[in-house]
């Protein structure tokens, strides 16, 4: 008796073991990729701050703590906030967005705002100066080589400071997300 011819091709089992490989390649570039391009951690603090009557000066850093990513900042905006008699009031202040910064380093900022025009010389309690905060808005991308993110809304709200009433200010102010 003749044996039956056998099939041309490749069977289910060879086709099975033969993607298997490329699943496994394909997953390691994928992880790979996604790890490489995880966003760094940009760290805020108000190191330093000037007062004449009404004005308020500060130095914000931001220090960019990857060793591998590029920080771009495509919009930078400061607000000084504070609380009088329950209400929140949120003063724009001046700042030059910071120019594309080199990983694991540290960029200051010159911020500066006028409270000529607000409550500010009775908002705080028992009607002296309140204590200020300062909230930077900003939205980020991150570049690694010639890849780079999708772009990160940055929101952050550094610690209340009363900077016309204390007499000695202790720095770094921290700022947290």
């Amino acid at each position: 008796m003749a044996k039956a011819p056998r099939p041309r091709g490749w069977s289910t089992k060879r086709n099975i073991l033969a993607a298997l490989p490329g699943a496994l390649v394909t997953g390691v570039v994928v992880i790979a990729v996604s790890a490489v391009l995880t966003p760094a951690e940009v760290v805020f603090t108000v190191t330093n701050a000037t007062r004449s009557e009404w004005e308020l000066q500060l130095i914000l850093s931001a220090n960019d703590t990857s060793h591998r990513a590029w920080v771009d900042y495509h919009s930078f905006i400061v607000y000084l906030v504070y609380t009088a008699k329950g209400t929140v009031y949120k003063v724009p202040a001046d700042v030059a967005p910071p120019t594309p910064q080199r990983p694991g380093t540290t960029a200051n900022m010159s911020v500066s705002a006028s409270f000529a025009l607000n409550n500010l010389p009775t908002a705080g309690e028992g009607g002296g100066t309140p204590e200020i905060s300062v909230l930077v808005l900003a939205v980020v991308r991150f570049t690694v080589g010639p890849a780079y993110t999708r772009p990160y809304d940055v929101r952050v709200l550094c610690d209340p400071v009363d900077y016309f009433g204390a007499k000695n200010l202790s720095f770094p102010v921290r700022c947290a997300a």
